[in-house]
């Protein structure tokens, strides 16, 4: 994606307000929230939607019935959105909920629509679409399994094949900010679960337990490990790189990778006040980078 278009999940105060209502109104907060944040979709800024888009994927995980109907619809939307991190952001959240929320009569006209962005103009989005829907399709064949037409008597998901365990990052940045690992380490769980036949999981188990894990539900497994090796500033354009470490079962070293991202503001000078979320921006282009490089790495084992 071009630079200064790469998606960020820094809480902001819609965010703030979705988590807020779930925990003081349950009887009609999912309506409201639901609403409300349908309505930020519509925003001349790229930003509130793109925040939007991710509130929404949150309450999904939850909801049902007419809520969850009316929440993919409004996602599915914006895969038409004119900026290109919007239509991302929303092709990666149909991805996740196509795996735990969507039913078999979602997936075919979804499939259509990944299908048609496989030329969209933006190379984030092509490359996105084209990984996402191997997984679009078989989840697609799954459900179809599942209702009973045919054989029909296997429910349950096929295994995933690679198990990546993440440990802990570090911070070579000198960006001074306490929640830049965090941020790095949440970023790189999140890319990992949108990527198809990939488990990711935030702790690195003990030797045993890990083998007899990978064992029993026929997976490879993986530990990551890395670090933000930097962040830098030229003008405008803020500039991130992201390593990891790739390590077997038994944590032998297999290969080390790297990430690169840039953000920078469409326009005007960059002030002070916005260097954080442009780090931020370009911290998470260099972790999806490097995620991608990582991905590859899996299917070539």
């Amino acid at each position: 994606m071009q630079a200064g278009i790469n998606r960020s999940r820094a809480c902001c105060w819609i965010l703030v307000l979705v988590v807020g209502a779930s925990v003081a109104s349950p009887a009609r907060a999912v309506d409201e929230r639901v609403s409300y944040l349908i309505e930020q979709l519509e925003e001349l800024n790229y930003r509130v939607r793109v925040q939007a888009v991710e509130s929404l994927e949150q309450i999904a995980v939850t909801a049902s019935g007419t809520d969850l109907q009316t929440i993919v619809a409004a996602i599915v939307a914006r895969l038409d959105d004119t900026n290109a991190l919007v239509r991302y952001t929303a092709a990666s959240t149909m991805v996740g909920l196509a795996r735990s929320s969507l039913r078999a009569a979602d997936l075919p006209s979804l499939i259509e629509k990944f299908e048609k962005l496989k030329e969209d103009g933006d190379a984030d989005v092509r490359q996105l679409v084209t990984e996402g829907l191997p997984s679009l399709q078989a989840r697609l064949e799954q459900l179809r399994a599942a209702s009973g037409n045919g054989s029909g008597s296997s429910s349950a998901p096929q295994p995933t094949r690679f198990y990546v365990a993440v440990g802990q990052l570090g911070d070579g940045s000198g960006v001074g900010r306490d929640d830049f690992v965090t941020l790095a380490r949440q970023f790189l769980l999140d890319e990992l679960g949108r990527s198809a036949g990939v488990e990711p999981h935030g702790e690195i188990p003990a030797a045993q337990a890990f083998r007899e894990e990978l064992q029993r539900r026929n997976l490879l497994g993986f530990v990551v490990q890395g670090s933000v090796v930097s962040v830098t500033r030229s003008d405008n354009v803020i500039s991130a790189v992201v390593s990891l470490l790739v390590l077997d079962q038994d944590q032998n070293l297999r290969v080390m990778l790297k990430g690169n991202g840039s953000a920078q503001r469409r326009s005007g000078s960059l002030t002070d006040a916005e260097v954080p979320s442009v780090q931020t921006d370009a911290l998470r282009a260099a972790v999806r980078a490097a995620v991608g490089s990582l991905v590859g790495y899996l299917r070539e084992q």
